[in-house]
Protein backbone atom coordinates (compact mmCIF):
# COMPACT_ATOMS: atom_id res chain seq x y z
CA UNK A 1 0.00 0.00 0.00
CA UNK A 2 1.36 3.37 -0.95
CA UNK A 3 1.46 6.27 1.41
CA UNK A 4 -0.27 8.68 -1.01
CA UNK A 5 -2.73 8.13 -3.79
CA UNK A 6 -1.16 8.51 -7.25
CA UNK A 7 -3.08 11.73 -7.86
CA UNK A 8 -1.75 13.40 -4.71
CA UNK A 9 1.84 12.22 -5.16
CA UNK A 10 1.88 13.47 -8.79
CA UNK A 11 0.71 16.88 -7.61
CA UNK A 12 3.52 17.03 -5.06
CA UNK A 13 6.20 16.21 -7.61
CA UNK A 14 7.76 19.28 -9.22
CA UNK A 15 6.94 19.58 -12.90
CA UNK A 16 9.83 19.81 -15.33
CA UNK A 17 10.18 22.13 -18.29
CA UNK A 18 12.26 21.97 -21.48
CA UNK A 19 15.58 23.89 -21.37
CA UNK A 20 14.48 26.66 -23.80
CA UNK A 21 11.20 27.21 -21.95
CA UNK A 22 13.08 27.26 -18.63
CA UNK A 23 15.35 30.03 -19.88
CA UNK A 24 12.49 31.99 -21.43
CA UNK A 25 10.35 31.71 -18.30
CA UNK A 26 13.21 32.65 -15.98
CA UNK A 27 14.36 35.65 -18.00
CA UNK A 28 10.80 36.82 -18.74
CA UNK A 29 9.89 36.85 -15.05
CA UNK A 30 13.22 38.48 -14.12
CA UNK A 31 12.74 41.24 -16.69
CA UNK A 32 9.17 41.75 -15.48
CA UNK A 33 10.35 42.12 -11.86
CA UNK A 34 13.05 44.58 -12.95
CA UNK A 35 10.60 46.64 -15.06
CA UNK A 36 7.88 46.74 -12.39
CA UNK A 37 10.37 47.74 -9.70
CA UNK A 38 11.82 50.53 -11.84
CA UNK A 39 8.30 51.72 -12.72
CA UNK A 40 7.20 51.80 -9.06
CA UNK A 41 10.36 53.67 -8.07
CA UNK A 42 9.69 56.29 -10.74
CA UNK A 43 6.04 56.69 -9.71
CA UNK A 44 7.06 57.12 -6.08
CA UNK A 45 9.81 59.58 -7.02
CA UNK A 46 7.28 61.70 -8.89
CA UNK A 47 4.26 61.46 -6.56
CA UNK A 48 5.43 60.99 -2.97
CA UNK A 49 5.11 64.22 -0.95
CA UNK A 50 8.37 65.74 0.32
CA UNK A 51 7.70 64.63 3.89
CA UNK A 52 6.75 61.11 2.89
CA UNK A 53 3.50 59.38 3.78
CA UNK A 54 2.17 56.91 6.31
CA UNK A 55 -0.43 54.68 4.72
CA UNK A 56 -1.34 52.82 7.90
CA UNK A 57 0.32 51.97 11.18
CA UNK A 58 2.19 49.27 9.23
CA UNK A 59 3.52 51.15 6.18
CA UNK A 60 5.60 54.30 5.90
CA UNK A 61 6.88 55.72 2.60
CA UNK A 62 9.95 57.98 2.33
CA UNK A 63 12.55 58.69 -0.34
CA UNK A 64 15.71 57.00 0.94
CA UNK A 65 19.16 56.82 -0.70
CA UNK A 66 20.87 53.54 0.14
CA UNK A 67 24.47 53.35 -1.05
CA UNK A 68 24.99 50.07 0.84
CA UNK A 69 23.14 46.80 1.07
CA UNK A 70 20.51 45.80 3.63
CA UNK A 71 19.99 48.49 6.27
CA UNK A 72 22.79 50.58 4.76
CA UNK A 73 25.53 48.03 5.47
CA UNK A 74 28.71 48.90 3.52
CA UNK A 75 27.27 52.31 2.55
CA UNK A 76 30.77 53.83 2.79
CA UNK A 77 31.88 51.58 -0.09
CA UNK A 78 29.32 52.04 -2.91
CA UNK A 79 31.75 51.01 -5.68
CA UNK A 80 32.56 47.77 -3.84
CA UNK A 81 28.86 47.07 -3.37
CA UNK A 82 28.23 47.67 -7.09
CA UNK A 83 31.08 45.36 -8.10
CA UNK A 84 30.01 42.62 -5.65
CA UNK A 85 26.30 42.72 -6.49
CA UNK A 86 26.99 42.95 -10.22
CA UNK A 87 29.42 40.04 -10.06
CA UNK A 88 26.98 37.89 -8.07
CA UNK A 89 24.25 38.68 -10.58
CA UNK A 90 26.45 37.87 -13.58
CA UNK A 91 27.59 34.57 -12.02
CA UNK A 92 23.97 33.60 -11.33
CA UNK A 93 22.99 34.64 -14.85
CA UNK A 94 25.83 32.60 -16.37
CA UNK A 95 24.93 29.57 -14.25
CA UNK A 96 21.32 29.78 -15.38
CA UNK A 97 22.35 30.00 -19.04
CA UNK A 98 24.54 26.90 -18.72
CA UNK A 99 22.19 25.01 -16.39
CA UNK A 100 18.66 26.37 -16.64
CA UNK A 101 16.50 25.54 -13.61
CA UNK A 102 14.61 22.26 -13.97
CA UNK A 103 11.41 23.00 -12.03
CA UNK A 104 9.01 25.91 -12.05
CA UNK A 105 9.63 26.68 -8.35
CA UNK A 106 13.33 27.03 -9.12
CA UNK A 107 12.52 29.16 -12.16
CA UNK A 108 10.41 31.42 -9.95
CA UNK A 109 12.98 31.71 -7.15
CA UNK A 110 15.93 32.41 -9.45
CA UNK A 111 13.92 34.86 -11.58
CA UNK A 112 12.91 36.83 -8.47
CA UNK A 113 16.56 36.94 -7.36
CA UNK A 114 17.79 38.02 -10.80
CA UNK A 115 15.08 40.61 -11.41
CA UNK A 116 15.37 42.17 -7.96
CA UNK A 117 19.15 42.07 -7.93
CA UNK A 118 19.59 43.59 -11.38
CA UNK A 119 16.97 46.26 -10.69
CA UNK A 120 19.04 47.42 -7.72
CA UNK A 121 22.18 47.25 -9.88
CA UNK A 122 20.41 49.49 -12.43
CA UNK A 123 19.80 51.99 -9.60
CA UNK A 124 23.45 51.83 -8.55
CA UNK A 125 24.66 52.46 -12.10
CA UNK A 126 22.11 55.24 -12.84
CA UNK A 127 22.00 56.98 -9.46
CA UNK A 128 25.06 55.78 -7.54
CA UNK A 129 22.75 54.34 -4.86
CA UNK A 130 19.56 52.28 -4.51
CA UNK A 131 16.24 54.09 -4.20
CA UNK A 132 14.39 52.65 -1.18
CA UNK A 133 10.96 53.87 -0.19
CA UNK A 134 9.02 51.42 2.00
CA UNK A 135 9.26 50.74 5.73
CA UNK A 136 7.16 47.90 7.08
CA UNK A 137 6.63 48.15 10.82
CA UNK A 138 7.90 46.74 13.15
CA UNK A 139 10.98 46.25 10.97
CA UNK A 140 13.47 49.10 10.85
CA UNK A 141 14.97 50.31 7.62
CA UNK A 142 13.61 51.04 4.19
CA UNK A 143 13.44 48.73 1.20
CA UNK A 144 11.85 48.48 -2.24
CA UNK A 145 10.08 45.93 -4.44
CA UNK A 146 13.43 44.60 -5.68
CA UNK A 147 14.46 43.83 -2.09
CA UNK A 148 11.14 42.06 -1.50
CA UNK A 149 11.65 40.05 -4.71
CA UNK A 150 15.15 39.02 -3.60
CA UNK A 151 13.85 37.91 -0.19
CA UNK A 152 10.93 36.05 -1.78
CA UNK A 153 13.29 34.38 -4.26
CA UNK A 154 15.54 33.13 -1.47
CA UNK A 155 12.50 31.89 0.48
CA UNK A 156 11.08 30.07 -2.57
CA UNK A 157 14.43 28.38 -3.26
CA UNK A 158 14.89 27.30 0.37
CA UNK A 159 11.34 25.92 0.59
CA UNK A 160 11.66 24.20 -2.78
CA UNK A 161 14.95 22.56 -1.80
CA UNK A 162 13.47 21.48 1.54
CA UNK A 163 10.35 19.96 -0.04
CA UNK A 164 12.32 18.28 -2.81
CA UNK A 165 14.64 16.68 -0.26
CA UNK A 166 11.65 15.33 1.70
CA UNK A 167 10.16 13.82 -1.48
CA UNK A 168 13.29 11.85 -2.40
Amino acid sequence: MTRHSPVISNRLRPTTMSPPSRRIATFSLAITVLAVDQFIKEVIRQTLPAGGASVSPLFDFQRVRNAGVNFGLLSDYPQLVLVLTGTIGLVLLGYMIVRPPRHWWTVTGLALLLGGGFSNVVDRIRLGWVFDYLNIYPFGGYLNLADLAIGAGVLVLVLEASFRKKMQ
